[in-house]
């Protein structure tokens, strides 16, 4: 069953409350402010008597009001946005010599979150941060990293060119010498780390940067910048099991920015890295996720007593019997969750981890979102169409108003076309594919292949046309060493060597477990060693616009 999404009908009627509950957030100085808790809130501190606006919530705001604007062409979304812009040019950045930068020291000290925020006082202090642990989390980049990209995507949209210029003195901040590589210990001998984006510390505040620096370099065509954000993107790939997207610190913010990066990387021309987004969103972009499967685990787990091998900074943030969350002011104590609450689980389903290690046992209003965002970035990308002619990158299920995609992989190497509107289509083949294996055929009518690089092409495609791509599927045994990464990532005492067992590009099995206790991907070979795809019946919604995010 298909159901066609547009921007009009209940969609536009929701936008007005839409519309109204975010913008009366909204400042007189167009910044987006966060009200004082008035008391109910108490694990925020006392202190929280000021409306604030967080510095990553500004960018975070503006991205959203940019797609709503896309979606809905209301120009009352374009009036905020520039408003917005103008405030965050003359309120919230501090402007020294050709760069701009945000402080970090604000009015509010209970937690770090509020002390980086800006407030109707303005900045308590406007020093200059020397060094990239600042900010929010420890992290200047994740404090303000997301600022110049939404500058620039706006900047593209409407040729807004106070936007532009900001995003340029923001860029030429963030990209200071003294923020990259490793300032403490030095990089590798006879490496110049700064000038090619090494880093060690907050991941996704610098995949947030990196790809904030990324967008305006396409926004001004700079290759030096471009090369500089390959340069880190591949850096970050270094650590973890990246092979399956477990990088850095393991958490769903983490996971979705590092998908949406690769994208825009790819996008940009500036490599290609359709394998590493399609890797990523096998694996671990929809293992980290919350299904109804993990329910059992979480219950048995949060029945009994903290297992006694699981290191104590290592226990669910559901169970609280052995330390308070992060962040709590000394004497606020936190509600014990108990875990034989079956609806608080249940509402849990489909966010994403927020803990370090990658347990599947904690959500946060941060990590649940980014972690959804990567199978955005990854729909969307997966199917592209320009004047009639598609291009699909990724071999996943889409449904689209110019052609549909079935895929079988992993469990069958085939995937069908059927075709709408299209007059030639493009389809990348997986690195993994000997591409002399593969056959293909309209109907019933066999073709000889053609290729271009990676990618099979059809043309003269009529509507109706069935267009079908086999190849074998082969399985595959990888052993990589993830190195120590510290307490929150993997184990902390030398690298453990994984032996990974791989259907195409996904993960059928792992072993050892990523972490004692852990039944992250311990279910999946049940599921794939079948080789006969199952099959469900579903609403497709087809979605009519092209946004640019």
């Amino acid at each position: 069953m298909e159901r066609l999404m547009t921007g009009s009908g209940q969609h536009l009627e929701r936008e007005g409350k839409m519309l109204h509950m975010m913008t009366r957030m909204l400042g007189e100085d167009g910044l987006y402010y966060v009200q004082p808790s008035r008391g109910k809130k108490p694990w925020l501190g006392a202190d929280q008597t000021l409306p604030r606006a967080n510095v990553h919530g500004q960018g975070r705001m503006l991205r959203a009001m940019i797609i709503w604007y896309q979606y809905t062409g209301n120009d009352q979304w374009k009036q905020h946005i520039d408003k917005m812009v103008d405030g965050m040019d003359r309120h919230l950045v501090v402007h020294k010599d050709d760069y701009a930068f945000v402080p970090t020291g604000g009015w509010i000290e209970s937690n770090e979150y509020s002390r980086s925020s800006y407030t109707s006082r303005g900045w308590k202090t406007v020093e200059e941060p020397a060094n990239e642990k600042k900010g929010e989390e420890g992290s200047l980049f994740n404090h303000q990293g997301h600022l110049p990209g939404a500058l620039a995507n706006w900047y593209m949209l409407t040729g807004n060119e106070q936007a532009l210029r900001l995003s340029g003195r923001l860029v030429r901040f963030l990209t200071k010498p003294q923020f990259w590589a490793d300032a403490q210990n030095g990089d590798y001998p006879g490496v110049v780390g700064a000038e090619h984006a090494h880093w060690r510390g907050h991941f996704h505040g610098h995949i947030n940067a990196l790809r904030a620096i990324l967008e305006y370099a396409v926004a001004t065509n700079d290759s030096r910048l471009k090369l500089f954000v390959r340069d880190g993107y591949e850096w970050s790939r270094q650590a973890g099991l990246a092979r399956i997207g477990i990088m850095g610190d393991a958490q769903g913010c983490g996971l979705g920015r590092v998908i949406g990066l690769a994208v825009k990387l790819t996008d940009a021309d500036v490599g290609d890295y359709w394998e590493d987004v399609d890797l990523y969103i096998r694996n671990q972009g929809t293992e980290a996720q919350l299904v109804p499967a993990d329910i059992p685990h979480l219950q048995e787990m949060l029945a009994g007593d903290p297992d006694p091998a699981v290191p104590p900074d290592l226990v669910s943030y559901f169970d609280l019997r052995t330390k308070h969350p992060k962040g709590l002011p000394d004497g606020v104590k936190a509600k014990r969750v108990v875990g034989t609450d079956d609806n608080m689980l249940r509402a849990s389903i489909g966010g994403y981890t927020m803990s370090y290690p990658p347990f599947k046992t904690g959500w946060a209003l941060c990590c649940s979102p980014h972690g959804n965002m990567g199978l955005f970035y990854a729909w969307e990308a997966a199917l592209r169409v320009t004047d009639g002619v598609a291009r699909i990158n990724l071999l996943l299920n889409r449904a689209s108003p110019w052609l549909d995609v079935h895929s079988s992989l992993p469990y069958e190497g085939k995937v069908v076309l059927e075709n709408k509107k299209a007059k030639e289509a493009f389809v990348r083949i997986p690195l993994w594919v000997d591409k002399g294996s593969v056959s293909c055929r309209i109907g019933s009518r066999n073709l000889q292949p053609t290729w271009f690089g990676s990618y099979l092409r059809f043309t003269g495609l009529e509507a109706s046309d069935q267009v079908t791509i086999e190849f074998p599927i082969k399985e595959r045994t990888e052993t990589w060493t993830a190195p120590a990464q510290g307490q929150y990532l993997l184990p902390v005492k030398g690298g453990t060597r994984f032996t990974c067992r791989f259907r195409g590009n996904t993960l059928v099995e792992l072993t050892p477990p990523v972490l004692p206790g852990s039944w992250l991907y311990q279910r999946r070979a049940k599921k794939y060693d079948a080789h006969t795809t199952p099959t469900t019946t579903v609403t497709r919604y087809v979605v009519t616009q092209s946004l640019k995010w």
